[in-house]
């Protein structure tokens, strides 16, 4: 009966180690995606950035336009690179935000990972554990075992030698 249960009990913690291979790869994909989403939100900061420059940079040449001589042409197109940058600069943020976003519901599949990954490993060590008492267990039956059989056989040699000592006394 104990051999069925060591068995069983093997086979469940070979099934729980195979399927932490599975998580395994999966928190590695999952932490793939996450560096993917990391540098995906460092490029669209840095987009945003570049905007930003871009936008400041316009404002300032219309600026400029202001103290020298000008036309009403050189003041709307300065307008409109000014309302191209400000579009661009939001259209950026916007795609910061999702990226940042992105990053963050990353950063929670991780971490989701990462705990089924430890709880299967604590259900293989417990499964280990289980082994380890029921193979003490059969061991220490065994042990005993021996002892009582031993003991049964040493109390059979004394009383084998006891009576043929006693036959040998009886017929001398």
């Amino acid at each position: 009966m104990a051999d069925n249960a060591i068995r069983s009990l093997r086979v469940l913690a070979d099934i729980r180690r195979r399927r932490g291979k599975a998580l395994e790869k999966a928190l590695a994909d999952q932490r793939a995606a996450m560096d993917r989403c990391v540098a995906d939100t460092q490029s669209a900061r840095e987009r945003r950035d570049d905007t930003s420059t871009r936008h400041e940079q316009a404002l300032d040449g219309r600026t400029r336009l202001f103290e020298q001589a000008f036309t009403p042409a050189h003041v709307k197109a300065a307008d409109i690179a000014i309302e191209t940058c400000a579009a661009e600069k939001a259209e950026a943020e916007k795609v910061l935000r999702r990226c940042e976003s992105s990053e963050q519901r990353q950063a929670q599949e991780v971490t989701a990972a990462q705990a089924a990954v430890r709880r299967n490993n604590e259900r293989i060590e417990r499964f280990d554990a289980r082994i380890a008492a029921a193979l003490a267990g059969k061991q220490s039956a065994e042990d005993e075992a021996a002892d009582e059989e031993a003991e049964e056989m040493a109390s059979a040699r004394i009383g084998g030698r006891r009576r043929a000592a006693r036959e040998a006394a009886e017929h001398a």
